[in-house]
């Protein structure tokens, strides 16, 4: 991923770290479970190292799910525009959790069925008061009749993967200055996504703008990186690239204000000379 990161009230280091957190206590609860596995194998009591190895790696499978159910709502949650998850991962370790906590209790402990069931059940309920529902709507945000929601989490995704490909292809070219550049570059392009977030109203004009700026900018990217890698660039095609990230960077920049005040006209207009310039380059 880039370098650039959205403001947002949970994606800060506090927020990093509360997402390290959150969740260990799923696997240090289990612990007497596992010791309870150690000694009857040291017992030599088969049944109950086999029932007590099992539920202990049941918990941690319902850890480890309900971990990565906590990374998808904290990327679900520092979006403003976001699909919600289709699968419930939380929901599943919290059914997990349950039934083996029931489980653990009524084969291992020797409660009775209806306890262990009434164990199982409050271990559901406290898995919830805790962590909480996993997201069930889309988060849409302010999107018209002139574009779909749809429409806007295709372009999204769609200019990320884009974008993810152009910080690959650049941290394969070692050279500072190119490398700046790029960095810049792909600063500025998740700028103009959190734009069309904080407006999806924007898409349709800055669809062509996101398909030429990207576009050309991965193609010119990934292919001077493999010639990089060949170790077969020459001064003329260092300068020809350091020529087209000049025009991609400062254009971006030019657009990025003119799309935030609505300068429906300039933005089509820039468009064409940086696209002119790309062709020219021999770029797309």
């Amino acid at each position: 991923m880039s370098k650039a990161k959205r403001y947002s009230p949970d994606s800060g280091s506090l927020g990093e770290l509360r997402l390290g957190l959150k969740g260990l206590l799923l696997y240090i609860m289990p612990t007497p479970v596992l010791l309870a596995a150690v000694i009857s194998l040291i017992k030599g009591n088969f049944w109950a190292t086999i029932i007590n190895g099992g539920a202990f790696a049941a918990f941690m499978l319902a850890a480890v799910i309900a971990r990565h159910g906590f990374k998808v709502e904290h990327q679900y949650n520092v979006k403003k525009l976001a699909l919600a998850p289709t699968t419930p991962f939380k929901t599943v370790a919290a059914l997990l959790l349950a039934v083996t906590t029931g489980l653990t209790a009524w084969l291992a402990a020797d409660y009775g069925l209806f306890s262990s069931i009434l164990i199982g059940a409050v271990t559901l309920l406290a898995f919830y008061l805790c962590y909480g529902l996993d997201p069930r709507r889309n988060k849409t945000g302010n999107i018209g009749l002139g574009v779909s929601a749809e429409e806007v989490f295709e372009a999204l995704e769609a200019a990320n993967i884009k974008i993810d490909a152009i910080e690959s292809a650049r941290s394969t070219i070692n050279n500072a200055k190119f490398d700046q550049h790029l960095d810049r570059i792909i600063d500025k392009a998740r700028n103009i996504l959190e734009v069309i977030e904080n407006d999806p109203n924007d898409l349709p004009r800055a669809r062509k703008f996101l398909k030429v700026y990207l576009d050309g900018t991965q193609r010119v990217t990934e292919s001077y990186a493999k010639t990089h890698k060949n170790e077969a660039t020459t001064i003329e095609l260092d300068s020809n690239f350091s020529n087209v990230l000049n025009s991609i960077e400062s254009t971006f920049d030019e657009q990025h204000e003119k799309l935030k005040k609505q300068d429906r006209f300039d933005l089509d207009v820039n468009i064409e000379v940086l696209e002119t310039q790309l062709k020219r380059e021999g770029i797309i």
